[in-house]
């Protein structure tokens, strides 16, 4: 059972790298965006991730930034969390979630909203 998140995020890998959503013309609508205009922290992201999926890095960044710094922040959370298996990750489990940590992605997260909206990034 633990394997299965791998597994499953593998597949939705492989189908969202031949089936993309950008392509078909529906892309997914950012309702932030659409009812202020200016973009939310999340802006990007799908573009981003479907840049990422074909391996351009650089696309990928030019798209969402905050994005793709959170990608390796979201993998650790998900390793501590999940797969700890007997506590060899407890270490970088304290340093993922501790109060520092987390104050500090929610000030990031804050600031690149602001920013991305200030210098239209």
């Amino acid at each position: 059972m633990p394997y299965a998140l791998p597994v499953i995020l593998v597949l939705l890998g492989i189908i969202y790298y031949f089936v993309n959503p950008l392509s078909t013309g529906h892309p997914i609508q950012c309702p932030w965006h659409m009812l202020t205009g200016t973009q939310c922290p999340a802006c990007g992201s799908q573009r981003a991730l479907n840049a990422l999926v074909h391996g351009h890095l650089g696309q990928a960044l030019s798209y969402n930034y905050f994005f793709i710094l959170s990608i390796p922040y979201a993998l650790v959370a998900v390793l501590v969390s999940w797969y700890n298996f007997r506590h060899r990750l407890d270490g970088l489990k304290r340093i993922a979630f501790h109060p520092i940590t987390l104050k500090a992605y929610v000030i990031l997260f804050f600031a690149w909203w602001i920013v991305r909206n200030i210098f239209n990034i």
